[in-house]
């Protein structure tokens, strides 16, 4: 198993009209950290090692990064709502790049109660409840993301993660790519984060952040 050192990382209020004039960086609510490991590395999703045996002579590496977000408290308000992890592959020379072949997770879900599918009214002693109704045999869950991956096969994969019913956007969130490398070029990765928060007096806000850029 892999231990990530996560890191503080500041997010960027993005400057729009209306904005709150003591609207600062948002310090302490978001933590981030990566590791570039061996293609065979153990922990790697089940299909990475047999699609890394059908192309023996190219040459790869485990992209593994965790998106940690914190809960709000008194000193920092607002909650997550939605983010976004974007990642450039690059070689100084732009004609040949680096590409996530493989990413991880493409969807991670979460059970999400259904609603019902009318309304019940009783009466007694004079006070009125309303219930809801569920047909007979209905689910009571459906599944809904949480975690959505893009970008396979292409040197910009990026993750989008999102809070839903019941599950706030909280929490550490790993993803990871199957990066194949340019070969006789110096390879490097650039992490941006875009997120958006949801205030209860300003409304939604959005902070960005540029992350990190490694080799």
């Amino acid at each position: 198993m892999t231990e990530i050192r996560l890191h503080d990382v500041e997010l960027v209020p993005e400057r729009t009209l209306g904005s709150p004039a003591d609207d600062g960086p948002l310090r302490g609510r978001f933590t981030f950290g990566w590791d570039l490991l061996p293609a065979d590395h153990a922990g790697a999703p089940a299909d990475w090692p047999s699609y890394i045996r059908s192309t023996p002579y190219r040459e790869f590496r485990q992209l593994l990064m965790v998106c940690s977000f914190r809960p709000e408290t008194q000193e920092s308000k607002g909650a997550f709502r939605h983010a976004s992890l974007g990642v450039a592959l690059s070689t100084p020379d732009r004609e040949v790049q680096p590409i996530a072949r493989l990413i991880d997770p493409g969807e991670r879900t979460r059970p999400v109660a259904t609603p019902g599918t009318g309304l019940s009214f009783t009466v007694k002693a004079g006070i009125l409840n309303v219930g809801v109704e569920k047909p007979p045999g209905a689910s009571p869950a459906r599944e809904e993301w949480i975690v959505r991956g893009h970008g396979a096969s292409q040197p910009n994969p990026q993750w989008e993660f999102r809070r839903v019913k019941r599950f706030p956007l909280v929490g550490d969130h790993p993803v990871a790519a199957l990066v194949e490398l340019a070969p006789d070029r110096v390879n490097t990765a650039e992490m941006l984060m875009a997120a958006e928060l949801e205030h209860r007096s300003w409304g939604v806000r959005r902070y960005r952040a540029r992350l990190v850029r490694c080799p």
